[in-house]
């Protein structure tokens, strides 16, 4: 077992395996009165990465690794293991809830990974050392469902029982960045690499994407070189929006060995029924 898989071996095994031990209630007041958050994703996706802290430190001493966090929440990792050797595996916490269409079917899902306008491209903007101080980037991620029936407001501590939270089914996974990375950013107006879609975890737990198959470098390459959104329209034509116009970019700029080769291996992913779903 390499490092990065013993890393992932030891957060999965430092978890708790009832979900019910994700969920929070509220904030205590010096009332004793415990003030509920809602459901607001910013408010829960911060206490993930609080909750998440024991059990990856409690990971991080079974294998005798210093466990890091970052000050500030701009900067990436949210945490790091430092190994012996001096060198650090990144861990970002995300997170992201259920959607359901009016028939009551689950949406594909996804989860926004981070910018790729910075330390991915000079190494050292808004990353706690350099880039190239990380061996592996790990995600963190949790999955759950916004409860409408939520308590609001203030309960007294007394009645802690009749607290419903504002979320529930939580699940969680630990897998390589890269291994579930897609092809188009988050959002319009922002820089941000958004995951693959899928309708449950399985495909992220798996690490199914199309880079798994392309290999970390070519996730590297083609992230470093998508186009930012303030781009002028005339830079991102010359760029790409998906693997497709990645594969036609590197052959205008005289890559066709690479070309080919990423040309034949996403084919073959494609080509797999198990990633059917996966967009």
């Amino acid at each position: 077992m390499d490092v990065i898989d013993l890393a992932k071996q030891a957060i999965q095994d430092s978890c708790p395996t009832d979900p019910s031990e994700w969920n929070v209630l509220g904030f205590i007041t010096p009332k004793s009165e415990i003030l509920s958050f809602g459901s607001d994703s910013k408010i829960v996706g911060r206490l993930f990465e609080i909750i998440a802290k024991p059990f990856l430190q409690k990971a991080a001493n079974r294998e005798g690794w210093l466990l890091g966090e970052s000050k500030k929440q701009t900067v990436y990792p949210d945490f790091w293991f430092e190994l012996t050797s001096g060198k650090r595996i990144a861990i970002d916490i995300k997170s992201t809830y259920r959607s359901y269409n009016s028939r009551g079917d689950l949406r594909p899902f996804n989860f926004t990974l981070g910018a790729y306008s910075s330390f991915l491209r000079n190494g050292s903007k808004n990353i706690d050392g350099n880039y190239t101080d990380y061996i592996g980037h790990l995600i963190f991620g949790f999955l759950y469902t916004r409860n409408k029936a939520a308590t609001v407001g203030k309960t007294n501590i007394r009645n802690i029982d009749q607290i419903i939270p504002s979320y529930r089914e939580v699940e969680f996974f630990i897998q390589e960045k890269y291994k579930i990375a897609g092809e188009k950013k988050g959002s319009g107006n922002t820089n941000n690499i958004a995951t693959i879609k899928a309708l449950s975890l399985m495909p992220f737990r798996q690490g199914r994407s199309y880079f798994t198959t392309l290999g970390n470098k070519v996730f590297e390459d083609y992230w470093k070189n998508y186009p930012l959104y303030t781009d002028s329209a005339e830079a991102k034509a010359a760029l790409y929006s998906n693997l497709d116009g990645y594969i036609q970019w590197l052959r205008k700029s005289g890559r066709e060995d690479e070309a080919n080769q990423t040309e034949k291996v996403l084919k073959k992913w494609r080509s797999d029924p198990i990633n059917k779903n996966i967009k």
